[in-house]
């Protein structure tokens, strides 16, 4: 589902009236993932966990992401893009828009992992211009999923969404493409709820398939961000194999073990930020009391 406000107009109101209607316009929109030769990644010859639908999403949204491009769309600067990446658990702490409201003031890109939207709490949600909401599962009267606010408006929005082996629960992929300015190519922006609780990789490895199945064609830079829920060693050597088949990178948060204060379980971070074709000025980690999560705070320039 994909929310857009616009600049100088509340997000209230309509928004708020036609929430129901756009969160059945957003169950249709939801989904991509690979070309038809399939991905690169996993390596040949090894398993691959998609399922028929899993293709034809992917096909959908490769497709979008090569359409002609809209000349009107504005463009992210790229000498300088601030990013804020950050599971903010549901909006459940009531400190977390004090939280939010320092972190993000003047922020290009914001990444947000367990958004609660609700009819009657969406106008509490900060007015950024353009929403790229991807929605996972409903409960309480309320819709959680990822949520990418952006200053400029997106060239192409899809998204994904893989459920839970054992709490059966969606966890949602928002895939966004973003002109920058005075040149060519496009950055492809991936905001990533990895599936949490299972007892194998099986649903864990699909849901990262269908992001190969995205990075296939793209040749421009990336950014994979995320509360990647990796608690255990098979699960970072996914993502880190993913990494390195499309020439992502990680990005490393302090010079030590103890400068490192992403969220942590089974003392392993879950929270990542990878990159491609982009150079990171500055890295940061704030603690809070208003998550489970400590947000990431990164500055790239191309």
């Amino acid at each position: 589902m994909f929310l857009t406000a616009r600049p100088g107009r509340p997000l209230g109101g309509c928004l708020a009236a036609r929430f129901a209607s756009v969160l059945a316009a957003a169950a249709a929109l939801a989904g991509c993932a690979a070309s038809a030769s399939g991905p690169a990644w996993p390596a040949a010859g090894s398993e691959s966990h998609l399922r028929a639908a899993d293709e034809r999403r992917i096909d959908t949204c490769t497709d979008a992401l090569d359409a002609p491009r809209h000349a009107a769309v504005g463009a992210l600067d790229a000498a300088r893009i601030d990013l804020v990446n950050w599971n903010i658990k549901k909006k459940s702490i009531p400190t977390w828009r004090e939280d939010y409201s320092r972190l993000t003031r003047g922020t290009e890109l914001i990444l947000i992992q367990e958004a609660a939207l609700r009819a009657d709490t969406i106008v509490a949600l900060p007015a950024v211009p353009h929403w790229s909401f991807a929605p996972g599962y409903r409960a309480d009267g309320a819709v959680t999923g990822v949520l990418t606010l952006s200053s400029v408006e997106p060239l192409t929005r899809c998204s994904f969404v893989t459920t839970e082996p054992v709490l059966r629960t969606p966890k949602a992929t928002s895939i966004t493409q973003f002109r920058l300015a005075g040149r060519p190519d496009t950055l492809l922006v991936i905001n990533v709820h990895a599936v949490n609780f299972s007892f194998g990789l099986g649903a864990y490895k699909r849901q990262f398939e269908q992001i190969a199945g995205v990075l296939e064609d793209h040749e421009g830079p990336v950014i994979l961000s995320g509360d990647l829920n990796t608690w255990r060693a098979g699960r970072m050597h996914a993502v880190d194999a993913l990494a390195a088949a499309y020439g992502l990178e990680a990005l490393a948060f302090g010079d030590a073990l103890a400068d490192d204060h992403r969220s942590r379980f089974f003392g392993r971070p879950l929270d990542h930020i990878y990159v491609r074709g982009l150079e990171p000025v500055s890295a940061h980690i704030s603690d809070v009391s208003s998550s489970d999560h400590n947000p990431l705070s990164v500055t790239f320039a191309l």
